[in-house]
């Protein structure tokens, strides 16, 4: 038994318990921090099949743990191993605890004999705790408030380099535009995605919602840097703000 104590921590989000619990898990792609993340700046995670999963931009897929209890909207635990093999494991527990019009988000990490030097280690999350808890407690506190969020609509046709007689779909390079389709998905800014009915083959159209006012700029790159369909010119892409006035709450996802 290791004898370095776990890192415990506790905060109050604005949120009840079942809005703090979906966004930690089905939300977790529009606030973790990246930054030191396996990839990098660019990528997304999401919670998926049991696992948390981070993408990177060009498709690369890094498991950082497997879920080992999942009790919405009271609890969850997971094995915790970004950048190493799942044998070297340390372990994360949170509740979450109804405390009037606020949860109480209650974490644990343990397991630190999983570290060449356990003691560096958890220094080291010492630090980085705070960092990932406090971009959450802001986006579970601002759950309810999707007026401001940014809605485009990207209509995509074939691109110069898509070829002139045969199907798009089948073509391999359409996997690209997929995998962008997905980590929209994995990120939370997927709303909906599909071909046209009765338009010319490869025309489509994808719904992104960005959390934020003011994220044109952002969606603008997405889709045409992100998705390397568009970027190679497979596809083309035009980029349409969507004002919307009515829509209906985000639904829980696993």
């Amino acid at each position: 038994m290791s004898t370095i104590p776990p890192i415990r921590r506790e905060l109050l989000v604005d949120a009840d318990p079942e809005a703090a619990f979906e966004v930690f898990t089905a939300g977790v792609g529009r606030w973790w921090p990246t930054e030191k993340s396996v990839y990098g700046p660019g990528g997304t995670v999401a919670f998926t099949g049991g696992q948390i999963v981070e993408r990177s931009a060009d498709g690369q897929r890094a498991v950082w743990g497997t879920v080992t209890r999942w009790e919405p909207p009271a609890a969850l635990s997971f094995t915790w191993h970004p950048g190493r093999e799942p044998e070297r494991a340390s372990h994360v527990d949170i509740t979450f605890t109804g405390a009037g019009v606020q949860t109480l988000v209650a974490l644990e990490h343990s397991g630190w004999e999983a570290f060449e030097d356990p003691a560096a280690a958890r220094a080291e999350y010492e630090q980085g705790w705070p960092l990932v808890l406090g971009s959450y407690r802001h986006h579970a506190g601002r759950r309810g408030d999707h007026d401001g969020d940014t809605w485009v609509a990207l209509m995509h046709r074939p691109g110069p380099a898509a070829p002139q007689n045969g199907s798009v779909i089948e073509d391999p390079r359409f996997a690209e535009h997929v995998a962008f389709i997905n980590r929209m998905r994995d990120a939370g800014y997927l709303v909906a995605a599909g071909p046209l009915d009765g338009a010319a083959a490869g025309e489509g159209m994808t719904i992104l919602r960005l959390p934020g006012a003011g994220q044109l700029e952002r969606a603008v790159s997405l889709a045409t840097e992100d998705d390397r369909s568009v970027a190679g010119g497979f596809l083309a892409v035009a980029v349409r703000p969507w004002q919307v006035m009515v829509h209906a709450p985000n639904p829980a996802s696993w």
